[in-house]
């Protein structure tokens, strides 16, 4: 087959090397092969694809050079839902279901019916389901909220908050200033379930315990480095937590001032506690866990090491709460992912 001139044949081969896509290297494969001399039956039997593409190709690399065999934008068949209408489906995914919907969460069924009598976008079942996708919607169990929680505060807290970090900076000038999350969580035998794979329209089964021996793990989690400080007690005080700070402030490296965010515990604002001068506290607002990123760690043990499972006695308890954090708070990449904090990541 005849090759125009437009490279030598290593020219070629660096090229085709340096191809992420698939297809495109296929196609300056077959140009490198037909370089080489090979016919095009053998390159079509090496490359499996069609006789008539091979020579398809290797003309059109003839007539443009490599630049020739990428794909041509195609328009496709027309999206059911104009991209334009994401913004007003989202709100509508985003607000509580309507008394018209007659449900009290909206499932792909609902959601199906809303797009066709709402939007004017009939779709089936499994393209509704691909559309959420592509919206980055996926079906999550909800946090709890208080009923005292105030939004208004939450999102008051989250301007000011980076000014108290700045506040904090400027009375360190000669430290880095790290910021930290804490809490704490209660692991025992009263145990949690959590979501398995099982056959449709199954019932699974999971082991519930129900006994009542527990512990308690406080964990620090700087969020942009990863780090963490944790430590397992018997029971949560002042004086225990007196014992973390004093573990955290041990932790630092020199050079570095935390700022700690926690919420407001009484054991937290106890006269008792002993801040170490290598950290300084920040308190969140009121029934405001979701603005603490511990508490998705939390969730995340559970869904994957603490639930459906009976532990005999404290030691077995100890044992895996101390296994479970050394699995997943020694990556500190998944822990930076796990314990995102996006409203003070400016700063941080």
């Amino acid at each position: 087959m005849f090759v125009a001139d437009h490279h030598t044949l290593q020219q070629l081969q660096d090229r085709a090397q340096a191809i992420p896509q698939k297809r495109l290297w296929r196609r300056v494969q077959a140009v490198v092969l037909a370089k080489q001399g090979r016919t095009a039956e053998d390159i079509a039997r090496a490359l499996g694809c069609s006789l008539r593409a091979v020579k398809n190709w290797v003309a059109q690399y003839n007539r443009g050079d490599i630049a020739a065999l990428h794909e041509r934008p195609r328009s496709g068949r027309p999206p059911r839902l104009d991209p334009q209408e994401y913004p007003r489906l989202r709100q509508r995914l985003d607000a509580p279901p309507r008394p018209e919907d007659g449900v009290c969460t909206l499932r792909g069924l609902d959601i199906q019916q809303i797009l066709a009598q709402e939007f004017g976008a009939p779709m089936c079942l499994q393209a509704v389901y691909d559309l959420l996708d592509r919206l980055d919607y996926s079906s999550l169990m909800p946090r709890p909220q208080h009923e005292e929680s105030n939004p208004e505060v939450q999102e008051f807290f989250k301007e000011i908050v980076v000014e108290q970090i700045d506040a904090i900076a400027e009375a360190h000038p000669d430290e880095e200033i790290r910021t930290y999350f804490q809490d704490e969580a209660r692991f025992g035998q009263k145990g949690t379930i959590t979501r398995v794979w099982a056959p449709k329209g199954s019932r699974p089964r999971a082991v519930r315990q129900l006994r009542y021996t527990s512990l308690y793990v406080l964990v620090a989690v700087c969020i942009t480095t990863g780090a963490t400080s944790a430590l397992i007690m018997p029971g949560l005080d002042a004086e225990v937590l007196n014992l973390f700070l004093a573990q955290m402030s041990r932790e630092l490296p020199a050079g570095v001032h935390a700022v700690l965010i926690w919420d407001g515990a009484g054991f937290h604002t106890s006269g008792d506690v002993e801040v170490p001068s290598n950290i300084s506290v920040i308190r969140l607002p009121p029934y405001s866990p979701e603005l603490n990123p511990v508490e998705n760690l939390w969730h995340y043990l559970r869904a994957h090491h603490w639930s459906n499972r009976a532990y005999h006695d404290y030691d077995e308890l100890e044992s895996e709460a101390a296994k479970s954090l050394c699995t997943v708070c020694l990556d500190r990449e998944r822990v930076k992912s796990i314990c995102n904090a996006e409203y003070v990541k400016k700063r941080a």
